[in-house]
């Protein structure tokens, strides 16, 4: 295919370039590695963990002492529950709400949870 008349393309061209901004012009977006985007996360503060445990107590019960049907948090060490919040988030442990609030959690934060389980909830 040949243009008979290659100005109204050229034109056209100069106009959308003309129409970015200076930094796109200029450089590429910086590309995002999985390495980079992977970096831990600092750890909670300790009123943090109060305040996401006080969250977990809404359905395991007081002070993780469940009353129902939904297992309690107590008499676990921190690795067992640190061991189970992982398998909830990675889809291991089947669950219906579990898998959903610990995708919620970073692994800094799910870690203090379970330090908090572990340390607190005998």
């Amino acid at each position: 295919m040949t243009l008979q008349n290659p100005l109204p393309t050229l034109l056209l061209s100069a106009m959308c370039l003309a129409a970015l901004p200076a930094a796109a012009a200029e450089a590429p977006a910086p590309v995002t590695t999985p390495a980079a985007a992977a970096q831990p996360s600092a750890p909670p503060s300790p009123a943090a963990v109060v305040n996401m445990i006080g969250n977990c107590y809404s359905c395991h019960g007081a002070d993780g002492r469940s009353p129902g049907a939904i297992p309690g948090l107590t008499g676990k060490n921190a690795q067992q529950a640190l061991l189970m919040l992982k398998e909830y988030k990675s889809g291991q442990l089947a669950a219906t709400v579990m898998t959903r609030h610990t995708k919620g959690y970073t692994d800094a934060e799910l870690e203090a949870l379970a330090n908090y389980i572990g340390t607190n909830l005998k």
